[in-house]
């Protein structure tokens, strides 16, 4: 007898998941919610090489917007940065400097893991952490000194930027 009705509730549990499923799964196009395109900003710093040969921040937004009106375009607000060619990996060892340099070329540097402090030309400073980026664009000039601050290793993502990508207007 309890066979039975252990049995019984399975077969009812099954049917009404099936039912359930079922009708959820068939709901019409104009049943289904509206979806508002994504939009927003993303902040970064900027590093340049003014008109007097010194490097300087800058402080920039990103616009990010959706790439159309249904599904995963509608959700994902996104910003090009045109096609990228010759990324890669850096690290610092913890405690190092890179003293004066220009950056090798246009790139984002994308902070992967650890922290790091990169000081202008013109001595103002700006940290880094997990999860930020900025664009260093100081090619000439006297460049910046970088340093990996904390006991973890700096390891960052080099990102090249064509050169008609991010265009300070």
């Amino acid at each position: 007898m309890k066979r039975t009705i252990g049995r019984a509730l399975r077969i009812a549990g099954f049917a009404l998941l099936t039912a359930l499923t079922f009708t959820t799964t068939n709901i019409t196009a104009a049943e289904k919610p509206a979806v508002k395109p994504a939009t927003g900003t993303l902040s970064f710093s900027r590093l340049i090489t003014g008109p007097d040969g010194v490097s300087h921040w800058v402080d920039e937004k990103i616009q990010l917007a959706s790439r159309g009106t249904e599904g995963i375009e509608a959700l994902m607000a996104t910003a090009s940065i045109g096609d990228v060619k010759g990324a890669i990996v850096a690290m610092l060892k913890a405690g190092s400097t890179e003293d004066w340099h220009p950056a090798p070329r246009r790139q984002f540097m994308v902070c992967l893991r650890g922290r790091v402090e990169v000081t202008a030309g013109d001595g103002e400073k700006r940290r880094v952490k997990t999860g930020e980026f900025v664009l260093l664009e100081d090619t000439s000039g006297k460049g910046h000194v970088t340093h990996a601050l904390g006991v973890e290793d700096h390891v960052a993502l080099a990102l090249p930027v064509a050169d008609d990508a991010f265009v300070r207007k």
